[in-house]
Order: structure tokens, then C-alpha cells, then sequence
């Protein structure tokens, strides 16, 4: 008796969680690399995860195995403030070239060309932005992210190293940026067991 109502107080547990993350059970069960059947399974207490699975689930959902075992109504786990802290960092970047800037119209009233502090912000935002992605987004975010400091580098070579046929800096670009949606096709492709 007692193993039944662990058993479903589990099933519930993770079925809420799953839920309240927006997950499909098939969803879940790619995340876990097992089956949508195992995860149904669960979900209606005919069997137990093992230890190390419940522990990704709770390392999943950010909550602890105690809350996936609890006979406690589960509750909804703390939300990270994720775009906040990017957009801060992605500001600060901003903010040192805006210094940067004043700092050069300042001392280097004479200087050409301070505004390409503003222009070498997009890549640096675009390091930032590639940073968090790979730790707290999707695939195809973090390959708009590496668009960005691709596409970024071109225009600031371009801009700044004033040489015939610069603008063949796009072209290599292109291709770059080619390379890149390939390897993220491929990535995505093998997440999906294809």
C-alpha cells in the first residue's frame, strides 16, 4: 500500500512539473533520452524513474528529488530572472562603449572615427549573447546569437580596414554563417535521435 501511494505521488509530482515547464510528455522523454511511453508510464504510476533520472528531472525543472518524491502539493520552482541578467550584460556592454566614446571625444577630440566604439558593441553582444544562449536556450537561439557576431565582425572589418575589395569580407561571411546553420541542422538532427 505504501509503495502505490509513492508511486503516485510521484506520477503526480512529475506530470505537474512537466506541465508547468510546457512540456509534451514526448518532449520529456528527449530531454531524458527514453522513450514517451516511459514517461506516460510514470505519469500514471505503473513505474518508478530511477534514482538518477528523478534527479534530472529535478535539475530539469530546478527543484530538488524531495520535491519530486513529496507527498506535499508540489510547488511551482523559483524562476530564474534569465532575460533580465542578459539584458544586462548586453548593456553593460553598451555602456562601455558609450564610455569609451566620450572618453575618445574627450581626449581624442581629432580622432576619426570614435563612433566605431557603438560598432564594436554588436559582437561583443553577440559573445554575450552566444554565452548565455548555450547555457539557457534552445539551439536555434544560440545559432542567431553566433549570426550576430558573425555578420557584426564583417561589418566592423569592413568598416574599419579601408582597403579595395573589403567588402569580400561578406562573401566569407556568408559562408561562415552557411557553415554554422549546417552545424546546427546537424546538432539538432542527432537531439532528435534521427
Amino acid at each position: 500500500m505504501q509503495e502505490e501511494l509513492m508511486r503516485q505521488q510521484i506520477a503526480r509530482n512529475i506530470a505537474f512539473y512537466r506541465k508547468t515547464g510546457g512540456h509534451t510528455q514526448a518532449e520529456l522523454a528527449e530531454k531524458l533520452n527514453y522513450s514517451d511511453k516511459s514517461v506516460s508510464k510514470w505519469e500514471r504510476g505503473e513505474g518508478v524513474p530511477d534514482i538518477y533520472v528523478l534527479k534530472q528531472i529535478a535539475d530539469l525543472y530546478q527543484v530538488t528529488v524531495n520535491d519530486l518524491i513529496s507527498d506535499e502539493a508540489p510547488r511551482l520552482p523559483a524562476k530564474k530572472p534569465r532575460l533580465l541578467i542578459l539584458l544586462l550584460s548586453v548593456g553593460l556592454v553598451w555602456l562601455a562603449a558609450l564610455v569609451l566614446f566620450f572618453a575618445l571625444m574627450l581626449l581624442c577630440p581629432e580622432l576619426p572615427g570614435k563612433w566605431l566604439c557603438f560598432l564594436y558593441a554588436v559582437p561583443v553582444s553577440g559573445i554575450i549573447l552566444t554565452v548565455f544562449t548555450c547555457l539557457w536556450w534552445e539551439l536555434w537561439k544560440r545559432c542567431l546569437s553566433i549570426a550576430v557576431i558573425i555578420w557584426g565582425l564583417a561589418v566592423c572589418i569592413h568598416l574599419t580596414v579601408a582597403i579595395p575589395g573589403s567588402y569580400l569580407i561578406y562573401v566569407v561571411a556568408g559562408v561562415l554563417q552557411l557553415l554554422f546553420v549546417m552545424w546546427f541542422a546537424l546538432l539538432s538532427r542527432q537531439r532528435r535521435g534521427a
